[in-house]
């Protein structure tokens, strides 16, 4: 079903509840589908007397909101109304933020998601926005570096109003602080609200979390093949990437190759490893730790203890993963026909000046052209490096700010984005207000104590002042809740509140606080419900 978004005009300046999720690493979104249940599908979605609950629409949204001149484009959005109480009634509005939205109206309408929860308990209607030049809601179909000017964190802020999580849960922070009024209350999950250039504490929480033996094995090869590159012949550096079958690549192509295994942790989640929530069945963190022990699937030798088994045998298992585990179908997964072959590893090349992805301009590409932009051209820079020298590091110190900043250029030929024209990071931050104090009334984040984004939110631990705590006054305060044991944008999903009593008692205690926001919204106002 089709509908015109005049559908929604009476409400829309009633309440507006938003919330976001927020982060992704650089062909990964943050905010997720998630697990499908059967009871989720729309096909199963109850029907009201007064017709069907879900649909979708779409809207003329200015292409540039300083320059109305410039016309419109088409933005995307679908809908769910099984839980609202009619006109005058709440609306929440989220977006999966640097991605299609399609798929996300199939569970982030109901109450398996936070969002649904939410709308439920407040008698709201919820409304998944598509992000602009992401799926459907991009005002050009060639991605030239000219089209994508008007792809900014600014326009971003004046297209939305909601809750999300991962980038989108920083746009609920910074709608927040850049215009303030246009929600009753903000909800953000996992908000990276600071920009950052050197992002090597990515892997902090990482560190902090994974297996002692696994955590020393992992930095133990990563300074021998770093050292490798440093000292060893060519011949030994090209003989230690065919271990991996990634010879060819470049000594930074190849350490941002291997980063993949540390990454795994942003995906696993509290169901991750139970079948019955919709998980798969597997941690894939853990398994990658396993290859890295020695004790790969169906190996019946013995768990090393905290003393892990050494570099040598590190080194076998960190490549005995990668090689069987990890690589195969990966690149031709894409689609581009360079880059297919079980083993093949073009989509590793990110310093081969002609890499496919460097020329796909199409608004549909599978590589996140998009994302890519905002990252060079706000710049939120984010890049996910190895550690200064003098700490243990679970990334290769070849994966650098220069690593980075040098594919922006690739990217973007001809230094027509922010990092090339002296834009900064700490000008954005500057802007927004980062994860600085701010007295916000009604805006309450949770971040994961083990969210490998954690160390750009307001809960860091390198944040100045320390992590941000809640204040005392949950109405005229930022709220900030931490979830013990939480990943990415724990907070949001179902499954989760089943696997785990913290992830339930934060979904309860989020969904009862916006209630108590909305009821004050009816009292202040002087509207009935």
């Amino acid at each position: 079903m089709k509908v015109s978004i005049g559908k929604w005009a009476t409400a829309l300046p009633a309440l507006l509840l938003a919330t976001t999720v927020s982060a992704v690493s650089f062909h990964r979104s943050g905010m997720e589908v998630g697990p499908i249940e059967d009871d989720a599908t729309l096909s199963s979605v109850v029907r009201r007397a007064d017709g069907p609950t879900n649909g979708w629409g779409e809207f003329d949204q200015l292409i540039d909101h300083e320059n109305p001149q410039l016309g419109t484009f088409k933005q995307r959005y679908w809908y769910g109304t099984q839980y609202w109480n009619g006109t005058g009634s709440p609306i929440v509005i989220t977006t999966p933020g640097e991605q299609a939205a399609d798929g996300f109206n199939v569970t982030y309408t109901t109450k398996r998601r936070l969002t649904g929860l939410m709308a439920e308990k407040t008698g709201a209607a919820v409304i998944v926005l598509e992000h602009r030049y992401w799926g459907e809601s991009s005002p050009y179909q060639e991605l030239t570096t000219e089209n994508l000017k008007y792809l900014t964190l600014n326009n971003s802020i004046h297209d939305l109003i909601y809750s999300g999580g991962s980038y989108s849960g920083a746009l609920a922070g910074w709608i927040a602080a850049k215009a303030p009024g246009t929600f009753w209350a903000i909800h953000g999950s996992s908000g990276v609200v600071e920009a950052v250039r050197d992002m090597w504490t990515m892997f902090t929480p990482v560190q902090e979390v994974m297996p002692l033996n696994c955590s020393r094995d992992v930095s133990a090869a990563i300074d021998y093949m770093d050292g490798v590159f440093k000292t060893g012949s060519r011949a030994e550096a090209e003989k230690l990437k065919a271990k991996f079958k990634l010879d060819g690549l470049t000594d930074a192509d190849f350490g941002q190759a291997i980063e993949n295994g540390p990454w795994l942790w942003q995906s696993t989640q509290f169901y991750t490893a139970n079948k019955d929530l919709g998980g798969s069945g597997v941690n894939q963190f853990h398994r990658f730790c396993d290859y890295v022990e020695g004790v790969p699937p169906n190996s019946t030798a013995a768990v090393p203890g905290e003393e892990g088994v050494g570099v040598t045998k590190a080194v076998e298992g960190y490549a005995q993963w990668f090689t069987e585990s990890f690589l195969p179908g990966q690149c031709e997964s894409y689609g581009y026909p360079e880059w297919q072959g079980t083993y093949n590893t073009g989509c590793y090349q990110n310093q081969n000046a002609s890499n496919p992805q460097y020329r796909d301009l199409s608004y549909d590409n599978p590589v996140n052209r998009q994302w890519n932009w905002m990252l060079c051209n706000e710049p939120f820079g984010w890049w996910q490096n190895g550690a200064p020298e003098g700490r243990p590091s679970i990334v290769s110190r070849f994966v650098n700010n220069k690593y980075w900043t040098d594919q922006c250029e690739l990217w973007f030929p001809g230094g027509a984005y922010g990092f090339a024209q002296g834009k900064t990071e700490a000008d954005l931050n500057a802007w927004t207000g980062g994860w600085s104090e701010l007295d916000i009334p009604r805006l309450m984040y949770a971040n994961g104590q083990y969210d490998t984004w954690r160390e750009v939110t307001v809960s860091s631990s390198v944040r100045p002042g320390g992590p941000m705590q809640s204040s005392a006054d949950a109405n005229n305060g930022t709220q900030v809740r931490v979830l013990a044991g939480g990943v990415h944008c724990s907070d949001l999903y179902g499954p989760n509140w089943e696997a785990n009593e913290g992830a339930r008692k934060i979904a309860d205690d989020q969904t009862a606080q916006m209630a108590e926001w909305v009821e004050e919204f009816y009292a202040t106002k002087g509207r009935a419900r």
